[in-house]
């Protein structure tokens, strides 16, 4: 299980608040050995929330159509038939129903259930990993992706940051970043000086060696060394008191 340990460098190369989350979406109605299902406790969940429980816990977490709190993910999951932009426009979350939104959604009936685990102890392996750090954390994060070519998506809704723009991309191949949303906020404890970082799980290795190897020639690395080589220049009072010094 060499994620375990990838996760552990991640989350140790960056000095993360909370280790990285691993995500397996399953066609198959399965529940990982010792997961917590939110149903079977009474509760449902939003996406968001069942991955920040994971993400604090350190538990792994199985979510099904009946753990399924969030409407807006259950439409974007393929889970139900329903109108998203009915809810957006009814939530004022958009002007009107002429705005464009996109709905390039999860095949319908496709997933039956969606896994989210601490990725220093997950027991499978992912399909997508979400790391949720401070920007220059994130920052680091597309400088190791970078460091390889090309750029990281950022395609911001900012209305279902954890569950649709940032595993969107990274289930379908992509790296992106994405700034947390309502949702985020108020259901997973996300804190405001967060953002997520998310990728396909087969990215992992190659982030660990740009976090490691990207800006090494100009002695980057995080946290950032500040450049402190330079003598301060004082304001002209503290100067013309500091001329009248005697050495003792």
């Amino acid at each position: 299980m060499k994620w375990i340990e990838t996760g552990k460098e991640i989350f140790e190369l960056l000095r993360l608040r909370t280790p990285p989350v691993g995500v397996v979406f399953s066609e198959k109605d399965e529940v990982p050995e010792g997961a917590f299902v939110p149903s079977e406790y009474g509760v449902q969940m939003a996406v968001c929330q069942a991955i920040a429980y994971a993400r604090f816990t350190g538990r792994t977490v199985a979510v099904r159509y009946q753990d399924f709190a969030c409407p807006p993910s259950m439409i974007i999951y393929g889970l139900a038939k329903g109108d998203l932009k009915e809810i957006l426009v009814k939530a004022k979350w958009i002007k009107d129903a002429e705005c464009k939104v996109d709905e390039e959604f999860l095949p319908k009936g496709k997933y039956k259930t969606f896994i989210f685990s601490d990725l220093t102890k997950m027991q499978i392996e992912p399909q997508a990993v979400l790391v949720y750090g401070k920007p220059a954390q994130i920052g680091r994060l597309v400088q190791a992706k970078t460091y390889f070519g090309g750029k990281v998506k950022a395609e911001l809704f900012a209305k279902a940051a954890t569950c649709f723009e940032a595993l969107g991309p990274a289930m379908n191949g992509d790296v992106a970043i994405s700034i947390p949303g309502a949702g985020d906020r108020v259901f997973s404890s996300i804190g405001e000086d967060e953002m997520i970082f998310s990728m396909p799980y087969d990215w992992m290795e190659k982030i660990v060696e740009g976090l490691k190897n990207a800006g090494k020639g100009a002695n980057i690395s995080y946290p950032v060394i500040p450049f402190l080589f330079f003598t301060p220049r004082f304001p002209k009072i503290y100067r013309e008191v500091q001329e009248k010094f005697e050495k003792i």
